[in-house]
């Protein structure tokens, strides 16, 4: 290694603090709509209109349990902000779906963020976002190589 121990310290405090920086800016957002962080990122995703999405598809997603999904998702549909429709030729997997009144809260809400965040990425260039995107992707895989077995599990929900 060409970093030693405090420069890695340092790299390491620095990025978490970005990462719970940015974490953070949109947990604010999902307080001004009057949502739960799981919530916002549901809809976040279900309101990608050129994909299907499964209650296990938003798990992996997301990277949320599959109760806190359940229960997110129970709750959406409560609100009528989504409905489950069975994907046919399947046994029970259900398609999770914005209903009308989900697809206006998504207009005020969801829709904003990727509209800011669209200007926010807009402000590098596509050097820059790859070698951000490949780094981050890196750093993951690296994290899941060494935090694998630490519990003795393998740490793959």
């Amino acid at each position: 290694m060409d970093i030693d121990y405090y420069d890695m310290r340092y790299f390491y405090e620095e990025t978490e603090k970005q990462f719970k920086e940015q974490d953070s800016i949109y947990h604010k957002m999902a307080i001004k709509y009057g949502m739960s962080d799981t919530v916002l990122w549901l809809l976040y995703v279900i309101s990608d209109e050129d994909r299907v999405f499964t209650q296990q598809d938003l798990c992996k997603r997301c990277s949320f349990p599959k109760q806190t999904v359940n229960t997110a998702i129970n709750n959406l549909v409560k609100s009528q902000l989504v409905e489950l429709i069975t994907i046919p030729g399947t046994r029970n997997k259900k398609q999770v779906c914005l209903t009308e009144k989900g697809k206006a809260v998504c207009s005020n809400t969801t829709d904003v963020l990727k509209t800011c965040e669209e200007k926010v990425y807009g402000h590098f260039s596509k050097q820059e976002l790859n070698n951000y995107l490949e780094m981050t992707r890196l750093l993951t895989e690296y994290m899941k190589e060494e935090f694998i077995g630490i519990k003795g599990e393998d740490n793959n929900d």
